[in-house]
């Protein structure tokens, strides 16, 4: 067993970084008990050594790595000839348990906060939102182009002195002939992309 290492209940909160009361919500639920606590004289100390080994025993899991028991310090310091782990199914322990599941939140927290990072600094783009806008950019190039055909034919048509209806017929099916040939190519080209590309991630300012 563990050398004793009597602690008031303030310094085995500061030892597990946990509150005051949080260690007497423990010794009231029973998660700390029997021979973990010492009574000298009105004062009523911790085994600290002991207390934490009935903790890593008693605490259920998802408390301890919930949001507000990741800071439980449990692990650090206690004595290598410490009692045997409670056997869990297929081998292990509860101690080991606990470590593997606190790895596993660890790197869940560490892949949100990065996708985070990246949909911050635009990485991320939805792809229907942008299929749209460049949708709406081109037609409006279309309208622009198209709707100076008229300005164009005036000029020729005065240029090389022949009516202007004239002239601006003309444009116009041209105009129609070559929007169709792109239209045909650049559909050709969208076939042929992959469903998904994945392009170099943007570094962050000032890293080169």
């Amino acid at each position: 067993m563990p050398e004793p290492l009597l602690l008031r209940k303030t310094a085995f909160a500061g030892l597990c970084g946990v509150t005051h009361g949080r260690v007497a919500q423990w010794i009231a639920e029973g998660k700390i008990s029997g021979e973990a606590l010492v009574n000298r004289g009105r004062i009523e100390m911790i085994d600290a050594n002991l207390a934490r080994e009935q903790l890593k025993e008693r605490l259920d899991v998802r408390n301890r790595f919930s949001l507000a028991g990741l800071s439980t310090r449990l692990d650090d310091y206690a004595s290598a000839d410490r009692q045997e782990r409670l056997p869990l199914e297929g081998g292990g322990s509860v101690e080991s348990q606990i470590k593997a599941e606190k790895l596993r939140h660890a790197q869940l927290m560490t892949s949100r906060l990065e996708e985070e990072d990246r949909a911050r600094r635009g990485v991320y783009v939805e792809a229907a939102a942008a299929k749209a806008e460049m949708a709406r950019i081109a037609a409006d190039l279309l309208r622009t182009f198209e709707g100076a055909l008229p300005d164009f034919a005036s000029a020729a048509a005065a240029k090389f002195q022949v009516p202007q209806r004239d002239m601006l017929h003309l444009l116009r099916q041209e105009f129609r002939r070559v929007r169709e040939r792109a239209a045909a190519t650049h559909a050709k080209a969208a076939a042929a992309e992959p469903p998904t590309v994945t392009a170099p991630e943007a570094q962050p300012d000032g890293i080169q």
